[in-house]
C-alpha cells in the first residue's frame, strides 16, 4: 500500500514539475492621463495636486517623481460668485511637494465648489459641496493587547438619522506630526449604523516622508509599530463629512490598496468625480475636531 501512494505521489510531483514554465508578461503600457487630487475644507483655502500617472513597474525615484508634477496647469476654483486662482506652491509637509493652492476662497457648510484645471487645449473640471459637520461625542483611548503603553483611540459619535452620512477622518499627534494623517480604513458611511450611536477605532496613519524611520513592517528601530499612539500624547482627531463622490473615490483607492498583490482577489479600479479624462478626486470636507490627551 505504501509503495502504491509513493508511486502516486511521484506520478503527481512528475507531472507538476513537467508542466512548470518559465513566461515572461509584456504588460501593455497604460495610457497616460492627468491625474488631479484636490480639496476645500470648512475655514481653508482650496488646495489642487496636478500629476501624471505612470506604469506600474516603472522605476521610482526623485526625479521620476518631480517629472509627475505638472507646473503648467492654469487652475481655478469658483463658489458662482467669487473666482480663484491657485497658483502652484512648494509644501515640504506634503508628498509631492508641490501643490496648486487658492488665495481669496474660504471653505463655507453648505457652498458648492467648482474646480476648472486647464491643460494645454484640456480642460478637467468637477464640483463638490461642504457638508454640516457631525459632533464626535467622545474620545478614548484603549491599550492594544499584550501592550503597556501603547494602543489605539476610539472615536464615539451620533449619526444622524437620515441615511447617506458619509464620513472621512484623519489625527494628528501634537509635537510628532506635521500633518494630519489618515488611518486605514479612511473613510465610511452610515450603512449599517444609521442614526445609532456608534464606535471607531483609529490606528495613527501613514506619513511617507517617514518611511526611512521604518521598516517594511512599519516597525521602528525599537520594534514599535508606526501605528499606535502611545501614553503622554495628545491627539487631535478631524471628523469630516463628505459627499458620496467623494467618499466613493477614497473607498476604491483604500480597497485596492487591500487587495494589492493579492492573486485570488478581484482587480479593483479607483473611482474619480473629475470630468474630462482624468483621474482623481475633487472633494469637500465638512470638519469637527477633537482632541484627547493620554495620561501616563
Amino acid at each position: 500500500m505504501n509503495r502504491i501512494l509513493t508511486i502516486i505521489l511521484f506520478s503527481i510531483s512528475w507531472i507538476m514539475i513537467s508542466c512548470e514554465k518559465e513566461i515572461t508578461v509584456d504588460l501593455p503600457t497604460p495610457e497616460s492621463k492627468i491625474v488631479i487630487e484636490g480639496a476645500i475644507e470648512e475655514g481653508q483655502l482650496a488646495w489642487v495636486f496636478v500629476t501624471m500617472n505612470a506604469p506600474y513597474f516603472d522605476p521610482v525615484d526623485s526625479v521620476a517623481l518631480l517629472n509627475m508634477i505638472k507646473f503648467n496647469a492654469r487652475v481655478s476654483v469658483t463658489d458662482g460668485v467669487t473666482t480663484d486662482s491657485l497658483t502652484i506652491t512648494y509644501d515640504p509637509y506634503v508628498f509631492p511637494k508641490f501643490k496648486y493652492v487658492g488665495s481669496t476662497i474660504i471653505g463655507q457648510t453648505g457652498k458648492t465648489y467648482w474646480l476648472k484645471v486647464e491643460i494645454g487645449d484640456k480642460i478637467y473640471t468637477s464640483h463638490t459641496g461642504i457638508y454640516p459637520t457631525v459632533k464626535i461625542d467622545s474620545l478614548k483611548f484603549k491599550v492594544d493587547r499584550n501592550q503597556d503603553s501603547l494602543g489605539f483611540v476610539w472615536l464615539y459619535l451620533i449619526d444622524p438619522d437620515t441615511l447617506g452620512n458619509y464620513y472621512r477622518i484623519f489625527t494628528k499627534v501634537l509635537g510628532r506630526d506635521s500633518i494630519y494623517l489618515r488611518p486605514y480604513p479612511s473613510v465610511t458611511d452610515d450603512k449599517f449604523f444609521n442614526g445609532q450611536f456608534c464606535e471607531y477605532s483609529l490606528e495613527r496613519g501613514r506619513n511617507p516622508l517617514e518611511d526611512n524611520m521604518y521598516d517594511n513592517r512599519g516597525l521602528d528601530s525599537a520594534g514599535v509599530s508606526r501605528f499606535y499612539f502611545r501614553k503622554g500624547e495628545t491627539v487631535v482627531v478631524k471628523l469630516c463629512t463628505i459627499d458620496a463622490f467623494h467618499y466613493d473615490f477614497w473607498y476604491s483607492v483604500e480597497q485596492q490598496f487591500m487587495t494589492d498583490g493579492n492573486p485570488f482577489a478581484s482587480p479593483i479600479t479607483a473611482r474619480t468625480n473629475i470630468s474630462g479624462g482624468a483621474l482623481g478626486v475633487w472633494g469637500g470636507y465638512g470638519v469637527y475636531l477633537d482632541t484627547l490627551h493620554i495620561p501616563n
